[in-house]
């Protein structure tokens, strides 16, 4: 559906504006080289799509959702409580990103766009200890399909 795109669109603008002279890497997929501290779109979550009336004519109006998620790394040399400390900081930024800066009425049809689970898992590698966060959205629209 478009209007998941478009939303998916605004929000990596909306990250941009939140993340912007921070050092951290925004990108729109995963960065062939993430920096220590980078944030990217992962998977959506095919829309779900249910009729919300009756209508006459070819198109009906229906209700959207879909999911979104956006992934937080961080890297730190050898101490993965600071790695994780990071992410979580990430995940912060994020949400604020999604509920402050983000308008939903600035895409046509989208209706909300709203944290609603976030996964947080760490480790230690070769190039430092590691933590991810993926924070998954939930976006819902009314359009006429």
């Amino acid at each position: 559906m478009y209007v998941i795109l478009a939303a998916k669109l605004a929000l990596h603008d909306a990250l941009t504006r939140r993340f912007a002279g921070t050092g951290v890497q925004v990108a729109y997929a995963e960065p062939a080289d993430a920096r220590s501290r980078s944030v990217w779109f992962t998977d959506t979550v095919e829309p779900e799509i249910e009729p919300a009336a009756l209508a006459a004519g070819r198109r009906k109006p229906s209700n959207i959702t879909a999911e979104l998620t956006v992934r937080a790394w961080a890297t730190v040399p050898g101490d993965p409580v600071r790695a994780e400390t990071a992410v979580y900081e990430l995940r912060a930024a994020i949400e604020a990103a999604v509920l402050d800066d983000f308008d939903p009425r600035s895409v046509s049809g989208l209706m909300d766009a709203r944290p609603i689970r976030v996964a947080v898992t760490n480790g230690d590698g070769g190039n430092g200890s590691t933590a991810v966060a993926d924070v998954t959205l939930s976006l819902r629209a009314r359009m006429y399909t």
